[in-house]
């Protein structure tokens, strides 16, 4: 192995070459067995594949091996390669044969049989050349290798081969594979120059091979660029099949004229010739035809410079992405007056995403502001992060866009139902976006913060305080001064309500574009902001898009009719997927709480200890507190989830436990009972609710003392049990004019128990005015 492959280069080749090596053995029964002419096709394209690939590769393999590994691909390709064309000629003879005029059929017939009985000569060669490959162990023998030096050495994660020296090398080489293509350029003119057109094709094939050799660099940037290679691949790929066929009939001609050939008892040359005739009229004007598209094909290639624009392209693929943001951002600084398409939630929703931006082009936006949510629920996840990426766009990640990377590192789980099909929207995001598209999804920051026009502005998924914070006309003054006063911001721009909005609190204005792709109000129009900066203008623009067309997208991928459903009426989740959440008792529901806690934490004594301890308390305290039965479930819930914030680490676990609960699409909740729950968790310990907090200003003011009280009992069950040491058994309580007391049966002596209780005691103290106190008695 040469010192020239470096560690990134050898991961390259090594992520290249062994799915080729998978597609070629999966290939192997059925093309032995002839079950079927695409086992063969396609093992011979792999194989074709594979070649091209360890010679861009060469010094990264041991020079002692590579000679005979490669020669032994060259023989099964070989081998491959003409069973293909034979597969391929006779494929044509039996569509070709119904056309043919009765006068002219035997010699097409005959044709035809000579084609089959050449075709089984060569299966024969074809078992021979597997069995010898399989005999020599060249596909293990280079699989090992690249898992040895390649995959599993090398300790890199497959984001660390995108280095300035894998994208020079990679530049290089299809550089001289266009050269070498260009260097054939001057045959275009010249019907008759059949071994320069086939010398064209081949190099077309090379430099196909070659960029399709550096797609676990690129992923599917250069998607288009291969297909047009492939495309001008192909009519020259099918001119060559034409020359074959002419000079295959001509030969036959002749050895029918000289006498030389064999025919079938009763079958005389004159009865051949018209068929063979007719094969070759037929041959030699189909190749007229594609010599006409041929050169329309390469003229077209050439007046779009699409063989430079692709070595640019490459050149700069590698930092496109950071290019278009800075782009934006230098437009914005140097040109206030520049106009802006304020856009958030598409939600993997393409048709929505492009007819946005058409509107917003032709009204004169240069510049995308994105508030979050590119994925979830939506069919063309890849297609809309693509756009934004092609676009002078600021972008911010949403909860969605996160939530898809979360679900996917999960274990476990035991959602069904609707839950079900929720967690599986995200799943199916990420299985359907490319690693470059993670990684750029990943990569974006949750706050954005620039000074333009003389304005500062914070661009934000949810709010600055939440991402999950929802923002929307109905948000009270009071929590939008409160924001307005920590943000130190003139204009906050902010997604996730699915609902436009600008407003003004004190010098500070709000503005959110509503929802891209999944609308939540019935309106079934994609909406988003127009924004001029100096001026400060908006307005919030509503665009008709392809609503069926999004809809049968989903359809097509196999995703649940309730995501169609979402897109069709402007509906969230929830409102489309059938029966409410409330039509199923509160037993089952705790059920599927009980599965989502599980599905972390495992079975947990503690969290089993301060259920129980919650309920008793709830029992005991209920009508001092004027809580409904009702709530019962509700103080269970949080219960049952206010550790779940512990995978993440137990430092500040609750709040961890309350943005969880929030985004958690396992949990059987409305957005009320969402937050209700999320507040009852997230005060278990450490501050008390206060007005100033998130997530607590949203809720009214009768919800708002529900959670203090719930929130009161779950502090003090969790302290009764802050040993994890299960020591106190039945509770009751008894009230004064000036204490709660608790009665507790214990085991063993409950010193920190009591202590932490009595701490923890001061929600009990602001909700009933009282203290605490608590009696033990030790069983």
């Amino acid at each position: 192995m040469s010192s020239e492959a470096d560690p990134a280069w050898l991961l390259l080749c090594s992520e290249t070459i062994l799915p080729l090596l998978d597609a070629l053995e999966k290939e192997t029964v059925g093309a032995r067995l002839q079950e079927d002419v695409e086992n063969v096709h396609r093992m011979r394209v792999a194989s074709r594949r594979i070649r091209s690939a360890m010679t861009i590769f060469r010094d990264c393999f041991p020079s002692k091996r590579f000679k005979s590994w490669r020669g032994g691909m060259r023989a099964i390709t070989k081998a491959l390669g003409e069973a293909r064309d034979a597969d391929v000629q006779i494929e044509f003879l039996v569509d070709f044969l119904p056309e043919v005029p009765e006068t002219s059929r035997i010699g097409v017939e005959l044709v035809l049989r000579w084609k089959r009985e050449r075709r089984d000569a060569l299966q024969r060669s074809l078992v021979d050349a597997l069995d010898e490959l399989e005999g020599l162990g060249v596909v293990p023998e280079i699989r090992a290798f690249l898992h040895e030096s390649g995959r599993g050495s090398l300790g890199l994660d497959t984001s660390e081969m995108r280095t300035a020296n894998t994208f020079e090398r990679a530049s290089a080489e299809v550089r001289e594979r266009i050269e070498e293509l260009v260097e054939h350029e001057e045959c275009v003119r010249h019907e008759g120059a059949l071994e320069e057109h086939h010398a064209m094709r081949i190099s077309a094939k090379r430099l196909r091979y070659t960029l399709e050799a550096f797609r676990p660099l690129f992923d599917d940037y250069l998607k288009e660029e291969i297909d047009r290679v492939k495309g001008l691949q192909e009519v020259l790929g099918e001119l060559h099949d034409c020359d074959v066929w002419i000079d295959d009939a001509r030969a036959t001609l002749k050895v029918l004229f000289l006498g030389d050939l064999i025919l079938p008892d009763g079958v005389h040359p004159r009865e051949i010739e018209p068929g063979v005739t007719h094969l070759l009229e037929d041959r030699s004007r189909h190749r007229r035809e594609l010599y006409q598209d041929f050169v329309r094909l390469w003229d077209d290639l050439d007046g779009k410079d699409y063989l430079g624009g692709l070595q640019r392209r490459m050149e700069r693929a590698a930092g496109e992405e950071e290019d278009q943001t800075m782009k934006a951002i230098d437009a914005l600084v140097r040109e206030p007056k520049a106009k802006v398409a304020v856009i958030g939630d598409v939600h993997g929703n393409l048709q929505a995403l492009q007819a946005v931006l058409r509107d917003a082009e032709s009204r004169g936006a240069s510049v995308i502001i994105n508030t979050g949510d590119v994925l979830g629920y939506g069919a063309n996840p890849e297609e809309v992060v693509r756009l934004l990426r092609s676009r002078p766009s600021i972008n911010v990640i949403g909860n969605y866009d996160l939530k898809v990377f979360r679900i996917h590192e999960k274990k476990g789980g035991r959602a069904e139902g609707k839950d079900k099909d929720k967690l599986l929207a995200f799943r199916w995001a990420y299985d359907h976006i490319t690693p470059s598209s993670r990684r750029w999804t990943l990569s974006l920051p949750a706050e954005v913060r620039l000074h333009v026009g003389g304005r500062r502005l914070l661009m934000t998924h949810g709010s600055p305080d939440s991402m999950t914070e929802y923002l929307a006309p109905g948000t009270s003054e009071e929590r939008l001064r409160a924001i307005a006063l920590r943000a130190e911001a003139d204009l906050i721009l902010t997604g996730h309500s699915h609902t436009p909005m600008y407003r003004m609190s004190g010098k500070t204005r709000f503005l959110n574009p509503g929802s891209v792709g999944r609308q939540d109000d019935g309106d079934i129009r994609a909406s988003y902001a127009l924004m001029q900066l100096s001026p400060l203008r908006v307005r919030l623009l509503r665009v008709d898009y392809d609503v069926e067309g999004a809809a049968a997208a989903i359809r097509k991928e196999g995703l649940p009719e309730e995501f169609a459903q979402m897109i069709l009426l402007g509906r969230q989740y929830d409102d489309v997927a059938g029966p409410r959440r409330s039509e199923r008792s509160d037993e089952e529901r705790f059920e599927a709480v009980r599965g989502v806690y599980l599905s972390y934490l495992g079975e947990d004594r503690h969290t089993e200890q301060v259920i129980r301890l919650s309920m008793s308390l709830f029992d005991c305290l209920r009508d001092e507190m004027r809580l409904e039965k009702r709530d019962a479930f509700l103080l269970r819930c949080g219960a049952a989830l206010h550790d779940i914030g512990w995978v993440e680490g137990g430092l500040e676990h609750h709040k961890t436990s309350l943005r969880m609960i929030l985004e958690e699409e396992g949990l059987p909740f409305d957005l009320r009972e969402r937050r209700i729950v999320g507040c009852i968790a997230r005060y278990h310990r450490k501050a008390l609710p206060d007005a100033s907090h998130a997530h607590f200003s949203t809720l009214n003011k009768a919800d708002k003392r529900k959670v203090e009280a719930l929130s009161a009992l779950l502090r003090v069950a969790d302290a009764l049990d802050c040993t994890h040491a299960s020591k106190v058994g039945a509770l009751l309580c008894e009230t004064t004019s000036d204490k709660i007391i608790i009665h507790g049966r214990v085991t063993g002596i409950p010193e920190m128990e009591e202590r932490d209780a009595l701490k923890k005691g001061d929600l009990i103290q602001r909700v009933l005015g009282r203290d605490l106190q608590l009696l033990w008695e030790v069983d």
